[in-house]
């Protein structure tokens, strides 16, 4: 009878730690997931533009965003598009700014959107004006701004 009840207590040994292997696996699997989701959005954070931008699209500060404009930087607007010299687009952005001046001399912006890859980065910003609301897109890399999309979100 001793021996019978020893297999009986081995079998149920080996089964209850092949269930505690089971569930130490399925959480920490669980904990990944969710450190994964913690540092995502960590990364996105990362990715926002620099804040010198963020405050030029706030004040409509052509000169300080144009530090970051490639040699050459395609331009997109609702009517017209093209690829400008660092100088020449600083004054076709200053020209939308004071096109489309803010009542209290400030723009709302709110950012959207950011992903990063290679040292490229795409971001979607909404930029509110005296005259309408607009949505920002800027291609990024090394820092650079390679394209800056403008578009009338009204």
């Amino acid at each position: 009878m001793y021996i019978c009840m020893f297999k009986w207590y081995e079998f149920f040994f080996n089964y209850f730690w092949m269930f505690l292997k089971e569930i130490l696996i399925i959480s920490s699997l669980c904990a990944a997931v969710s450190f994964r989701g913690a540092f995502h959005d960590q990364d996105a954070y990362a990715y926002n533009l620099p804040d010198e931008i963020v405050q030029a699209l706030r004040n409509g500060d052509a000169k300080s965003i144009s530090k970051y404009f490639n040699s050459s930087v395609e331009l997109i607007f609702s009517e017209s598009r093209g690829v400008y010299g660092k100088a020449q687009a600083e004054q076709i952005l200053k020209t939308f700014f004071s096109n489309n001046a803010a009542a209290n001399g400030k723009f709302n912006y709110k950012y959207l959107h950011g992903t990063n890859k290679d040292n490229a980065q795409y971001h979607i910003c909404e930029l509110h004006t005296g005259k309408g609301q607009y949505r920002v897109y800027i291609y990024m890399k090394d820092q650079r701004i390679y394209e800056m999309r403008i578009e009338s979100d009204d």
